[in-house]
């Protein structure tokens, strides 16, 4: 995994609106869990290929009736090479998404940056300020729900067996940037031992964000 600090990078910035492709987000195969694995690889395949290219994916999430039903999409926008949103649709239809479409144009301002293109790499959110890569080598290695998340040893209380509680250092993760809101509320569910669907991670209106959200727009609805 490759890292640099998010100042180096060179994002594609636009005041105008971007031209999109939609997704149906309950249409991505469960396996897949989500579609941050899938985008990344896509334009991997032609980063690698035009290590001149730049451009940066800003995306945004709200309610749809663009594929004549009530939908929850995901909206891709480009700013940069517009050959990427042909990329983007391909890739999706590739995946057996059936709800997948060019769009409607967004507002980059309300969008999240999600992905950036450059230097023959896709660069992704890793934590505030920091931006990292997978190299050539590991993204042909499947990454698990561990992969989503960083060590980082706190001290935690824990009972000792009577009324009182000690101190004891415990390995808790960091949640990256591209985790899955799903992901991460069943790791806490896991390592707390509580009962499957007994957390919610929610915004500052105090609704739950849905399961195929990310921790990066978590973040920044608290900004």
């Amino acid at each position: 995994m490759l890292k640099r600090p998010e100042s180096e990078l060179q994002f594609v910035k636009s005041r105008d609106p971007l031209p999109t492709v939609e997704v149906d987000l309950d249409c991505i195969p469960e396996e897949l869990h989500g579609y941050g694995e899938l985008v990344a690889k896509a334009m991997s395949t032609i980063a690698s290929k035009s290590p001149k290219l730049r451009a940066t994916i800003y995306v945004y999430q709200g309610q749809s009736i663009n594929f004549h039903q009530q939908t929850w999409s995901a909206f891709f926008g480009v700013a940069g090479d517009k050959k990427l949103l042909d990329v983007l649709l391909n890739a999706f239809q590739a995946a057996k998404v059936v709800n997948v479409r060019f769009s409607d144009y967004i507002d980059p301002s309300t969008a999240t940056k999600d992905f950036h293109v450059q230097d023959g790499y896709v660069w992704r959110p890793f934590e505030s300020g920091t931006w990292y890569a997978d190299s050539q080598e590991e993204e042909d290695l499947a990454e698990d729900a561990v992969a989503e998340t960083d060590d980082l040893e706190l001290s935690a209380e824990v009972a000792d067996g009577g009324d009182s509680r000690i101190s004891s250092p415990t390995r808790f993760r960091v949640a990256r940037a591209d985790a899955s809101i799903g992901t991460i509320r069943k790791k806490i569910e896991e390592v707390f031992g509580l009962p499957e669907g007994s957390v919610a991670l929610c915004g500052p209106d105090k609704k739950g964000l849905r399961g195929d959200a990310t921790i990066a727009t978590l973040r920044k609805r608290w900004e």
